[in-house]
């Protein structure tokens, strides 16, 4: 019976050591991290000292106290400033650092800055500005379009643009060019031999109307059609002609011929008409002759008409010859 024993407390001996052992085993690598739980903080309710209600299960329910600094505070309305009083405060307050306002009062350290006798924008003071604008002049002491104070002057304070310079050869209250003998307009047509601009703004209406009379009884004489009163064209020669710089104002049987004249340069029905200045340099006089050509294609007809600028006709031949007698064909 011994070894029966033996045998027994044997088998009763490897079973705790593996009982105990399976504890200490070791984690394989393989084998799933385990997930942590996070700890969810249960939040503590501060409940109000009283004896509060008993409910069916015996448990005791009271009120839960909120926290004092939770507590919304109550929000103060000021009604809003006047715009021209809160540009006034925010020109007089100190900045950040201390330093003067634009003003020139003191800042928070005390300090005062000297005040500049104009502003930022080379303008004088208000008292001077005031006196500026009593002797006729605008914001920046220039005077204004009428002679009178122009205030703040303009938007952005520019001079006034200044007038063009007029041709000297030609007079202005006819025909306005500037000193290189060319409409102040934009042109809105060019060819191989000239350069077109509106009548508008250049010639005035009143001689508009006379150059066209005059073009309509020279085509009656020769009995061709008449020109029509639109358009009206300010011509230029250019400088591969024959009379390069030469102003001519020019009108239109049809609109056929018009087209064929503005864009091509290819008139087969002329009417128009050369302004022939009487002196050259303008210093003597202004006066400008009035040479006109009159053609028809399908007629074979071709005329020259000189008139004086006093409206006298001097013949049918050009004014070049009208002015020259002594010229060598005349």
């Amino acid at each position: 019976m011994k070894p029966t024993t033996r045998l027994s407390f044997l088998h009763l001996l490897i079973l705790l050591l593996g009982a105990s052992g399976a504890g200490f085993m070791p984690a394989w690598a393989n084998e799933p991290k385990k997930p942590v739980v996070p700890e969810v903080e249960v939040k503590k309710f501060k409940y109000a000292d009283e004896q509060g209600e008993t409910g069916r299960s015996g448990y005791v329910y009271k009120r839960a106290l909120r926290p004092s600094e939770e507590e919304p505070k109550p929000k103060v309305w000021e009604p809003a400033k006047d715009p021209k009083t809160a540009q006034k405060e925010e020109h007089g307050k100190a900045d950040a650092h201390g330093a003067p306002d634009a003003h020139g009062k003191p800042d928070a350290h005390g300090e005062k800055k000297v005040e500049k006798k104009d502003d930022g924008h080379g303008e004088p003071k208000k008292e001077e500005k005031k006196k500026d604008d009593k002797k006729g002049g605008d914001a920046h002491g220039a005077p204004d379009a009428h002679g009178g104070g122009g205030g703040h002057g303009d938007a952005h304070g520019k001079a006034k643009a200044p007038e063009p310079t007029f041709s000297a050869v030609y007079d202005p209250a006819v025909i306005k060019l500037d000193g290189m003998h060319r409409p102040l307009t934009k042109a809105v047509q060019s060819n191989t031999y000239a350069d077109y601009f509106l009548c508008h703004k250049t010639i005035t209406d009143k001689y508009r109307d006379t150059v066209l009379d005059e073009i309509n009884t020279f085509a009656d004489r020769m009995g061709l059609p008449r020109a029509q009163d639109t358009p009206c064209m300010v011509k230029v020669a250019k400088a591969n002609t024959k009379l390069p710089g030469a102003i001519y104002i020019e009108f239109y049987v049809d609109e056929l011929a018009a087209k064929e004249c503005i864009k091509l340069g290819e008139c087969g029905s002329t009417r128009l008409m050369m302004l022939y200045p009487k002196d050259k340099t303008g210093k003597k006089s202004k006066e400008v002759y009035r040479s006109y050509v009159i053609t028809d294609e399908h007629k074979y007809r071709r005329s020259s008409f000189c008139v004086s600028p006093q409206g006298q006709l001097l013949g049918e031949k050009s004014c070049y010859v009208a002015v020259n007698p002594d010229w060598l064909f005349n």
